[in-house]
């Protein structure tokens, strides 16, 4: 194994965590947490996530750019498409940050990140 399969690996494994955890948030944990006059539950569960997703993230962003300059897919527009969401994604976390009972902003994360992941592949076997 060398170190691009292991790279790759956190890669992977931090997406799979950043789009994965919004996935759960959205289908159960806020549908059934949503509305308590007690949101104590609803802010620690985003807290919590809320500073994994940032852990996540950098990983993707450390990962990412150290195979996009290994592979030299600097130049690819698949790759430029997924660093225009990646934009996206900040823009939406900061609004989503200063408003965070918005559900349209986090849907859009979601969405742009699901986005995100199959220009990935696309970029994986491309």
């Amino acid at each position: 194994m060398d170190e691009w399969t292991v790279i790759r690996f956190v890669h992977v494994v931090a997406f799979v965590f950043f789009v994965g955890g919004q996935l759960v948030l959205a289908v159960a944990i806020v549908p059934v947490l949503r509305g308590r006059e007690d949101d104590s539950a609803m802010r620690a569960v985003a807290r919590r996530f809320g500073i994994a997703s940032a852990v996540a993230l950098a990983l993707l962003i450390a990962t990412g750019v150290a195979m996009a300059g290994h592979f030299a897919r600097w130049g690819d527009p698949t790759l430029q498409a997924k660093l225009g969401l990646l934009v996206l994604i900040g823009v939406l976390l900061g609004l989503h940050l200063a408003t965070p009972y918005t559900r349209a902003i986090s849907l859009g994360v979601l969405a742009a990140s699901t986005v995100i992941v199959w220009l990935g592949i696309r970029l994986s076997h491309g």
